[in-house]
């Protein structure tokens, strides 16, 4: 072929591909605007159980929902942690047909101390409830399992394969082992040195999961950051009080790296039972809202509920939350700051 024609080739290419860029088509492609299903606090009792197969049925007829976030709390916390109560909650979440990520609450393994929940050791119950809600590292639950990066592939935090991560068009998404009962610090009758320790490392490995998902995001130039605990952290309390204290280190962390990355933040939680949709994180500094930032708080407890996360990696909110259909509620309702 000759040159003249090798160059002119050239460069119609690279014409066609800054148009197409400069059109917005590549991008449009690369970046779609998605949807997944985000609940929490369920089932709570043997009539929810009822509710949450509804829910599921509801949530499976919708082939637009990518994936099912569970925000913790399997159970109650005054109900037994038995292993069978344990195994029928996988039976049932695994009637989802697409990926379920589950984050571990409170209720399914540091509350089991409690006497009504069956005296259990709550560091034998984690154990058990990793290898029972997480036997492939590296891989969700559901029918249709998603891959997914483990914080168990790091030699350092080899135990946590709770943690994971995944990116999609454009968006990351995490999931941060944070529980409620002053995250696992609560005192109880037979606390031993071990579960000081083990609530200490288990913190440190959700600060280390936290930030590094966020230099992910900065390096790779992500649209947003999606993050998953069960605890509420207590934005509103002032800093350094009892409920609160426990959680600062997670709430100065997200203040940090929410101030430094820029861009649409999705903070997603559980615990409280009330569904909120608002922007609680404020800068110490000035005092001001942090403007990136957005919570959203499951609903869950005795009302079974799921929320609508649609993604839109081309606006500047990203994330954009409405109410699913109740158990028994036809008609979703739509969820705005408060």
């Amino acid at each position: 072929m000759p040159k003249f024609l090798c160059h002119w080739l050239y460069a119609l290419a690279a014409a066609l591909l800054c148009a197409l860029l400069s059109s917005g088509r590549l991008v449009a492609a690369e970046h779609e605007v998605f949807q997944f299903a985000l609940m929490g606090d369920a089932p709570y009792g043997s009539l929810a159980v009822m509710s949450v197969n509804a829910l599921i049925d509801d949530i499976n007829a919708q082939p637009e929902l990518l994936w099912v976030v569970h925000a913790g709390d399997i159970k109650q916390g005054s109900s037994p942690c038995s292993d069978e109560l344990l195994k029928s909650r996988l039976d049932l979440f695994q009637q989802f047909h697409r990926p379920f990520v589950l984050t571990p609450g409170d209720n399914e393994w540091t509350d089991c101390h409690r006497q009504s929940a069956g005296g259990y050791a709550p560091l034998e119950r984690l154990e058990f409830l990793r290898q029972l809600f997480f036997p492939r590292v590296g891989y969700t639950l559901g029918r249709e399992p998603m891959a997914v990066e483990s914080q168990a592939r790091s030699q350092a935090f080899s135990e946590f394969r709770e943690n994971v991560r995944w990116v999609h068009h454009n968006v990351v998404f995490a999931t941060l082992h944070v529980v409620g009962s002053r995250n696992g610090g609560e005192s109880f009758m037979g606390r031993t040195t071990a579960d000081n320790k083990a609530a200490a490392r288990r913190s440190e490995a959700a600060l280390v999961w936290l930030r590094e998902t966020f230099a992910l995001a900065r390096e790779r130039d992500y649209a947003g950051v999606f993050l998953v605990m069960q605890a509420d952290p207590f934005f509103e309390l002032s800093p350094g009080g009892y409920q609160r204290r426990p959680f600062e280190p997670v709430l100065q962390a997200l203040e940090e790296e929410t101030l430094r990355f820029g861009k649409a933040v999705l903070f997603a939680h559980g615990d409280s039972h009330k569904y909120r949709y608002d922007q609680p994180l404020r800068d110490r500094t000035t005092g001001k809202t942090i403007p990136n930032f957005w919570r959203v708080e499951t609903q869950g407890g005795f009302v079974t509920a799921w929320l609508r996360v649609r993604v839109d990696p081309n606006s500047t909110q990203v994330f954009h939350v409405e109410q699913g259909a109740r158990a028994g509620q036809d008609t979703p309702t739509r969820g705005g700051s408060n």
